[in-house]
């Protein structure tokens, strides 16, 4: 899966069969070194490198990429005794550069630009340069006087992803009425230090938020002031949202996410003192992208991973992620199940013309939160594109799971034959050179149009359930969980696959009537489409001037959707009437002093809780879109 249309890249020259010896790596670690020390084995540079900001230097595809051509031979395998990709995030992004510029490896980086340099040190450390240090808490101004004791009950939040375990981003105790909406207004800023993508979607309960960011930091700000209570320094960026979770002993309640290492945590929610972690898949490029889902003591995390972004390089090895879920007690960490959304193991299939050899199935990466469905006992899952042919029956799909034993129960495909690697060539990505195509790469390339939506399940006035989601093409679909993922309704609300499809991205929403679609494409804003639960029937339409990827949120009488340019609006979800909006993608004085601005809104979507409204700002991870790091708070005038 991949988060928008990337610009064509090509390596004009036969990449080289690199090979690494005793004396070196590709990224040799020297532990006695006082920084990293890094070995890259020369290659010829791509044809052409495009201008980017060095100061915020941010890019994970460009990052994988280069690592893969340069480096992953070698640390992939552990050859020659060279430091496995994981254990290299030990070492700060600073460190990482530091040894390619101008340390005693220096010689080995020559070719590389000085932006792909700072990217792939970046990627190595998984968080933006000049972050380790400037995100900690203790460095900021305006943290809290006082420490109240901290109680999720004592007020209405927002907790997780979706609200609720079925994901529906409807807050039915909002604080906040439709005739407040207009009347909204900025309460205070708060700036993640150095950051590029305010990704982290942030979490409201007991009168505190959590939010993560890509620097890797963890805070816990009060909600009404945003001063500080705590912070905590994860492995890397965390994406995900936090759920918060009554925990034991000295540790009351406890906070749980990921990061884009394939870490899980759960740290104490009043102090941010670690409690437990783990690591949930041993893939070199796996990552935590979807939120933790908490229910009745369990967490059941999503695994995803960005190996289609370096798969396309001749040497690659592509591919061997399978995406999944995995089950833990929530008090303790222990693991209780992991499954998997491909059945089958991958397996050696053939060697290409240089000897690299190719593996299948692969894909089907979890990219969103599961939901939970303790009726039926099951857990849902939406699945992203397969990296291989052919593309696997789990891969475009909604899957459920066995809630206790992790046993799957059905799947229901709904795009067959969307096998996708980034930097191939094929019908949908036609600005991709076919001279020199990987031998890695899909002979059939599929149009990468799977799920970034979470499951949304829904019970109608009648009794019957749905699980409603919105597909990258452009499609709205309900599917029945009692009759194994059978379509109820499925409607296209966007361009359709011809037409580029229609990029329903990352969250839809739906309260007891409506279900909300955010549509868009580039230089194609479709707006948002409410849909009528039981009949999928388009009940309106609203034409904001900018279109958005980021998920929406509704409350009784309002729905919030999040432009690609930074703009929030406000809708009437009786007939799609405009109530307000507001530009982010502009500078902030912050309660915390960092300089901080917004930007493109893609990751992550507004949450409501307590009569205030929260909106994270900026989005550049993957090259696309304007940088930004700044949560900001809203509450009427």
């Amino acid at each position: 899966m991949t988060f928008a249309p990337s610009e064509a890249r090509h390596e004009g020259t036969k990449a080289r069969r690199n090979s690494c010896t005793k004396s070196f790596s590709c990224l040799r670690v020297f532990v006695a070194a006082p920084l990293l020390s890094i070995v890259l084995v020369a290659a010829q540079p791509p044809n052409a490198t495009p201008a980017h900001d060095l100061e915020h230097p941010q890019n994970t595809n460009i990052g994988i990429l280069t690592f893969t051509g340069r480096c992953a031979r070698c640390h992939d395998t552990g050859k020659d005794g060279a430091t496995d990709r994981y254990a290299l995030n030990r070492f700060t992004p600073e460190q990482v550069l530091v040894s390619m510029t101008s340390g005693s490896m220096a010689q080995y980086a020559q070719g590389l630009s000085e932006f792909e340099k700072r990217v792939v040190a970046v990627y190595v450390g998984g968080r933006p340069l000049g972050s380790y240090e400037a995100g900690d808490a203790a460095k900021m101004r305006n943290q809290c006087a006082a420490h109240r004791p901290f109680d999720p009950a004592t007020a209405e939040g927002w907790n997780g992803w979706g609200y609720d375990s079925g994901n529906s981003r409807y807050q039915p105790k909002p604080g906040l009425t439709a005739a407040d909406a207009p009347k909204l207004a900025l309460k205070w800023a708060f700036g993640f230090p150095n950051g590029n993508s305010a990704y982290g979607q942030p979490t409201v309960a007991g009168g505190r938020v959590f939010v993560g960011a890509d620097t890797g930091f963890v805070y816990a700000l009060d909600a009404v002031s945003g001063c500080i209570h705590w912070s905590f320094r994860a492995n890397a960026g965390v994406r995900t949202a936090i759920s918060i979770g009554t925990g034991s002993g000295a540790h009351r309640y406890l906070a749980y996410f990921g990061d884009v290492k394939a870490n899980v945590y759960a740290v104490d929610a009043e102090t941010g003192a670690k409690v437990w972690s783990d690591r949930i898949d041993r893939h070199p490029v796996a990552r935590v992208t979807g939120a933790p889902t908490l229910v009745e003591g369990r967490l059941y995390v999503p695994m995803s991973s960005l190996e289609e972004s370096g798969a396309g390089h001749p040497s690659y090895p592509c591919c061997t992620f399978r995406g999944g879920v995995t089950s833990y007690d929530a008090q303790t960490g222990k693991r209780l199940w992991t499954s998997y959304t491909i059945a089958e193991k991958p397996a050696p299939l053939k060697k290409t013309s240089t000897g690299t050899q190719l593996w299948g199935p692969a894909g089907a990466g979890v990219w969103s939160s599961p939901s939970v469905d303790l009726k039926r006992r099951a857990v849902y899952v939406a699945t992203g594109n397969g990296y291989t042919e052919p593309a696997a029956r789990g891969s475009d799909a909604v899957v459920a799971f066995d809630l206790d034993s992790g046993k799957r129960l059905w799947t229901k495909q709904v795009m067959a034959n969307d096998a996708y690697v980034r930097d191939c060539p094929g019908e949908y990505r036609p600005l991709v050179p076919t001279d020199n195509k990987s031998e890695t790469c899909p002979d059939d390339l599929g149009p990468d149009m799977d799920f970034g939506n979470a499951p949304i399940l829904r019970t109608l006035p009648n009794g019957r359930a749905l699980i409603v989601i919105g597909q990258k093409d452009g499609h709205a679909w309900a599917l029945d969980p009692d009759k194994e993922g059978e379509i109820v309704w499925s409607r296209q609300v966007g361009l359709g696959l011809d037409g580029g499809g229609g990029a329903i991205m990352w969250g839809s929403a739906a309260d007891n009537q409506l279900a909300y679609f955010p549509v868009t494409r580039a230089a194609q804003p479709l707006g948002v489409a409410a849909l009528r639960l039981q009949s999928g029937e388009i009940a309106w339409r609203a034409a904001p001037p900018e279109g958005g990827g980021a998920p929406v949120t509704v409350i009784p009488g309002v729905l919030f959707f999040a432009s690609s340019t930074g703009t929030v609006f406000a809708y009437g979800t009786a007939d799609g009437k405009a109530l307000w909006q507001f530009d982010t993608a502009r500078e902030f004085e912050t309660v915390n002093g960092v300089a901080a601005k917004g930007g493109n809104i893609n990751a992550a979507g507004p949450v409501v809780a307590g009569g205030m409204l929260l909106v994270p700002s900026g989005y550049s991870e993957l090259g696309n879109g304007a940088r930004g790091n700044v949560l900001l708070a809203f509450g009427t005038k």
